[in-house]
C-alpha cells in the first residue's frame, strides 16, 4: 500500500505532457500483455486494446475479459495502476481546460486570430456599444483592453479581453493588433480632468499608430475626444475619425430645442431597435448622378443619406458621381439583400 502510494504521488506530479506518454505507453503495453498471455481470448491486438480502454475508463462491456490465473492476476495490477493513471490524465485534462478558461477571463491569454475590431477603454459608452454591435452583428470578434478590469465584463464568445496597459506594445501585441481590422479608443471614464483624459487617449493612439508602422499597417483608428479643441494634438497618430463626446451630446439637445423631435430621430437613425440600420454600399455602374443614386437606392427599398461624406446629395442631383463613390443608406435587413 505504501509503494502505491509513493507512485501515485510521483504520477500526480507529473505535467500533463508526460502523464499524456505514461497513459499512452501504460495502454499500449498492458494491451500487448494481454493480446500475449490470452490469444485465444484477445485473438487481435485491437481486441485487447479495446478491453484496456474499457476497463481504464470503467465503462466495462464484459465483452471480452481474461480468463487464465496470469491474465486475471496482470489484471488485477492493471485495474490498480492503468485506473489510475488515466484518471491521473483525466483530471490534468480539466485541470487545464479550467486554468485556460480563468486565463481568458482575466485577460491574460493572447488573441491569434485576424480581422478583429479592437476596443480600448472600457466604460459605460464601452458597453453600449459592444451591446449595439452584438446585436446587428452577433459573431463579430471584437478584442476589448482594459487596464483596470479584473475579468472579462461582457459575456461573450466573440468578445476577447486583454488585460495590460494600452500604451504598452506588449498589450497591443496581444490584442493581435497588426492583423486588426480597426481600433477603437474611447476616453478613459475614470479620469475627470478632460486635458488628462484625452491626453491618455492620445498616448494610446500614438502607441497604435507607432506599432503599426513597424509592422507596415495602416490602422484604421478611430477615438473618442472630450474636447473638440483637443484634435490638433493628434496629428502626429494618424487618427482617422473622432468621435466628441461632450460636443456630440450638447449638439444634440441644442437640436432637440430649434426642432422638436430631433433627438428621437437621430437616436431612432443610431440604434437598429427600429428594424432599419445604416450600411455601406458601392455605387452601382447604372447610376450615373447623384439623382439616379438616389432613385435606385429608393427603389430598392432604402434612403441614401450621402455620397462617401457628402450629405448634400439633393442639390447635387445632376453632378455625377464620384468615381468608386460609396453611398451611405438606411434601410431594414431584409431590404439590405436587394443590393
Amino acid at each position: 500500500m505504501y509503494f502505491f502510494g509513493r507512485i501515485w504521488k510521483v504520477i500526480i506530479s507529473f505535467s500533463f505532457s508526460a502523464i499524456l506518454l505514461v497513459t499512452i505507453i501504460v495502454l499500449i503495453s498492458a494491451a500487448w500483455v494481454f493480446h500475449f498471455l490470452e490469444p485465444a481470448t484477445f485473438p487481435t491486438y485491437f481486441d485487447s486494446l479495446w478491453f484496456t480502454m474499457v476497463t481504464s475508463t470503467t465503462v466495462g462491456y464484459g465483452d471480452y475479459y481474461p480468463q487464465s490465473v496470469p491474465g486475471r492476476l496482470f489484471a488485477m495490477v492493471f485495474f490498480l495502476y492503468g485506473i489510475m493513471t488515466l484518471t491521473v490524465f483525466i483530471g490534468k485534462m480539466q485541470q487545464m481546460l479550467s486554468d485556460y478558461k480563468r486565463l481568458k477571463e482575466e485577460g491574460k491569454l493572447d488573441y491569434k486570430k485576424s480581422g478583429h475590431i479592437i476596443f480600448i477603454g472600457y466604460g459605460k459608452k464601452t458597453m453600449i456599444a459592444l451591446k449595439e454591435i452584438k446585436n446587428a452583428s452577433p459573431e463579430m470578434a471584437i478584442v476589448l483592453i482594459d487596464s483596470k478590469l479584473a475579468k472579462n465584463p461582457y459575456d461573450n464568445d466573440y468578445v476577447f479581453f486583454i488585460s495590460g496597459n494600452p500604451a504598452e506594445d506588449k498589450t497591443l501585441l496581444k490584442a493581435n493588433l497588426p492583423v486588426a481590422e480597426r481600433v477603437f479608443i474611447f476616453s478613459d471614464e475614470r479620469i475627470e480632468d478632460d486635458l488628462a483624459a484625452d491626453g491618455t487617449t492620445a498616448l494610446i493612439a500614438l502607441g497604435v499608430e507607432d506599432l503599426s508602422s513597424a509592422y507596415h499597417v495602416n490602422m484604421h483608428t478611430t477615438v473618442e475626444i472630450r474636447k473638440a479643441a483637443h484634435k490638433e494634438r493628434f496629428k502626429h497618430a494618424n487618427v482617422e475619425r473622432f468621435i466628441s463626446s461632450y460636443e456630440s451630446v450638447g449638439l444634440l439637445f441644442a437640436r432637440e430645442c430649434l426642432h422638436s423631435g430631433s433627438a428621437t430621430l437621430f437616436n431612432d437613425l443610431l440604434s437598429n431597435e427600429r428594424g432599419s440600420d445604416w450600411h455601406h454600399i458601392k455605387a452601382k455602374p447604372e447610376w450615373i448622378t447623384y439623382k439616379d443614386a438616389a432613385l435606385g437606392v429608393f427603389s430598392l427599398g432604402a434612403t441614401l443619406l450621402a455620397v462617401n461624406n457628402d450629405l448634400d446629395v439633393a442639390t447635387r442631383a445632376a453632378e455625377p458621381l464620384p468615381k468608386n463613390a460609396t453611398l451611405t443608406i438606411v434601410c431594414t435587413d431584409s431590404s439590405i439583400t436587394n443590393f
